[in-house]
């Protein structure tokens, strides 16, 4: 079985926001549902009041 791989990427330039998604080997619903998962974790943390919600790394990692 291949690996399921969804990316999302936001670029803030200038006060400017791109978005990119990609995926592979992911149905649409798949990555919906990611995408779901992932807001009710931010969520979550924001309740908690955690300091680190997101991490960061630099460049293309």
């Amino acid at each position: 079985m291949e690996d399921k791989i969804f990316e999302v990427k936001f670029v803030v330039k200038d006060g400017k926001m791109a978005t990119k998604m990609s995926s592979k080997n992911m149905s649409p619903q798949e990555t919906i549902g990611l995408l779901e998962v992932a807001k009710q974790q931010i969520l979550d943390g924001l309740r908690e009041n955690k300091k680190e919600i997101f991490r960061g790394s630099k460049g293309d990692e």
